[in-house]
């Protein structure tokens, strides 16, 4: 099974997951409950890993537990709670293994395949290569958004 291309393509979805895994461990705990660019600096951590979930469920799974509902996980609503870091380490971590199972089964020659949930979820076909294209886009589209919050109160980014 050649991964040349796959591997490539991973690349920037990997570097994206170690920021948002070193805003975790960066954040202050004054900002990391505050709400901040619209939503808590903690939900959008928490978003961000329910979207890497939800973009690589087969058909018929469930998502992974979260110690959040989903409405405050797709940012329909502010959560009421705060995911506190712990938890949120414990959740990432589940994610990070789902999502990396998921990639270990794709193969250059699967890129072009629909991925099918995803697809039904949109209402239109998304590749498994362009699936992986927004593991990246979606979660440097958040660590931007924290990484801001993080400048605006004196404090160096993850970038």
């Amino acid at each position: 099974m050649s991964r040349d291309i796959t591997n490539a393509i991973e690349g920037p979805y990997r570097h994206s997951w170690s920021l948002l895994v070193q805003l975790i461990d960066t954040c202050p705990d004054k900002i990391w409950g505050e709400k901040r660019g619209g939503w808590p600096f903690w939900q959008q951590v928490a978003h961000t890993l329910a979207v890497l979930n939800f973009l690589t469920l087969a058909e018929n799974e469930e998502p992974l537990p979260s110690p959040c509902d989903t409405d405050t996980l797709m940012l329909k609503v502010q959560g009421s709670c705060v995911m506190g870091k712990d938890a949120m380490r414990t959740y990432a971590e589940s994610v990070r293994v789902s999502v990396d199972a998921w990639l270990a089964g794709i193969s250059d020659s699967d890129l072009a395949n629909v991925n099918t949930l995803l697809s039904k979820k949109m209402g239109r076909d998304i590749a498994l290569g362009a699936t992986i294209a927004m593991l990246a886009s979606h979660t440097c589209y958040h660590v931007g958004s924290c990484d801001a919050v993080l400048r605006e109160n004196g404090l160096p980014g993850v970038f």
